[in-house]
């Protein structure tokens, strides 16, 4: 914890925010312009309890909040950011910044990564000497099917029961700016419209999950065992995915991926997905 005085006999503090902060953090989150919130599996709130989730009080009031909770060993991103009052923005981001990468550092973290949804939060990442290597790109399914079958592969829904083996292609699939844990993966299944798994010699092999809403579908997570790729394993699982999305009637397909991610490109490129005007922003911190 940290404080300091304001000049104007107002003690600054920087807090530890737990459980017992939900309510007042609600009411913080709910009422205010100047928020970031991380596109997530999990709200901002659902974060209490893990650290770093820090705010800093003005006699007892909050005026601003960070949450840079880590997503594994190696990475965390902001996955909350907010001031009460914008003509304090700057003052509150850079003292907020300090402090969460302090107690990242000290627990082993690297790297800070965010998404910069908002332009006034980018000019902060920027500020702050964050960097943008790639953003991230929305691409949308047209409706048409190519003429190529896929493979002949074993293609299920997922069960609980296969999150474990989920997790571990995750893990070796993606670097580590991009994984997911395991308590997000489990989130992200329990809120998903289709997710299934390709199976070969009885073994989860990949996956991907998606959300639905209405006649609107997005493909959310998309992964193939390294010792299986280029091999049309996921071009199975889109093509299965887009024949259940048909099956129920929706007319449009998303999906994100990152603007350098060629191999991700050329997959969707033979489903004739076309990019979108909507793009995301990624900056990152070496910390």
């Amino acid at each position: 914890m940290a404080a300091q005085n304001t000049g104007s006999n107002l003690k600054s503090t920087i807090i530890q925010a737990t459980k017992n902060n939900y309510d007042q953090l609600a009411d913080f989150f709910n009422q205010y312009h100047y928020i970031h919130r991380h596109l997530d599996w999990f709200t901002t709130l659902d974060w209490l309890g893990d650290q770093p989730f820090l705010y800093e009080s003005v006699n007892d009031q909050i005026e601003a909040v960070i949450c840079t909770v880590p997503e594994n060993n190696d990475i965390a991103w902001i996955r909350a950011f907010g001031v009460r009052e914008k003509k304090h923005l700057k003052a509150h981001w850079k003292k907020l910044l300090a402090e969460a990468t302090q107690k990242l550092r000290g627990s082993g973290i690297r790297k800070l990564a965010s998404l910069a949804l908002h332009d006034w939060f980018e000019d902060l990442l920027k500020a702050g000497n964050f960097n943008n290597h790639h953003n991230i790109i929305v691409l949308e399914w047209q409706g048409d099917f190519p003429k190529r079958q896929p493979s002949d592969l074993e293609i299920r829904s997922m069960t609980a029961s296969d999150l474990p083996f989920v997790e571990i292609i995750d893990h070796i699939a993606f670097p580590s700016l991009w994984q997911n844990s395991l308590a997000g993966l489990r989130k992200a299944f329990y809120q998903t419209g289709i997710s299934t798994v390709a199976i070969k010699k009885g073994q989860v092999i990949g996956y991907q999950i998606s959300t639905a809403m209405t006649i609107y579908g997005h493909l959310a997570r998309l992964a193939v065992h390294p010792d299986y790729q280029r091999q049309g394993i996921g071009y199975a699982i889109v093509y299965d995915l887009l024949k259940r999305f048909e099956h129920r009637g929706f007319w449009r397909v998303t999906v994100n991926t990152q603007s350098n991610n060629l191999p991700s490109l050329r997959l969707y490129d033979q489903f004739n997905f076309i990019r979108t005007d909507e793009e995301i922003p990624v900056y990152e911190l070496d910390i």
